[in-house]
């Protein structure tokens, strides 16, 4: 095999990884009730605010299509993994 096609397989399967750990951790959150919370990202300087990390309340059906859209991405990021 070519060495961009084994650089280009690595990347889907790191990609398709991060997408399952996603869908895992969203799962948990769902099933939890608990709050999500955003942690502080000082590197973009965005926040100026000490009071983070500050709740995200997501109601039930925006996890459910997130989770939805993450498994479909899993999904075709897969089938392209077989194309190579």
């Amino acid at each position: 095999m070519e060495k961009t096609i084994i650089d280009k397989a690595n990347e889907i399967m790191k990609l398709i990884e991060e997408n399952e750990k996603s869908v895992s951790v969203l799962q948990k959150y769902a099933e939890s009730g608990k709050t999500l919370y955003t942690e502080r990202d000082s590197s973009y300087g965005l926040f100026h605010d000490d009071n983070y990390p500050r709740p995200i309340s997501f109601e039930d059906w925006e996890i459910r299509l997130i989770i939805h859209n993450k498994k479909q991405r899993i999904a075709a990021l897969e089938k392209q993994l077989e194309q190579l």
